[in-house]
């Protein structure tokens, strides 16, 4: 599970269904990215999406990444 996802679409006061679209997936899709379903390993186009609409810096992401799977 990715809780620091989840944790941030929340602090920005997003629904899962906001991040989806502008992601541009399905809003399914995204609830398995953040319960870490799919995308067990974040491609760099992903986590540049992200980085985007959670205005942080994709190095953010990877390293946040890299934390879950330690």
């Amino acid at each position: 599970m990715r809780d620091w996802l989840a944790t941030m679409r929340k602090e920005k006061g997003m629904t899962q269904l906001e991040v989806a679209k502008k992601i541009d997936v399905s809003e399914s899709y995204y609830y398995y990215i953040e319960n870490g379903d799919r995308q067990k390993k974040m491609d760099v186009a992903l986590a540049a999406k992200l980085s985007v609409v959670f205005g942080i810096p994709v190095a953010q992401i990877i390293e946040l990444e890299n934390q879950k799977s330690e």
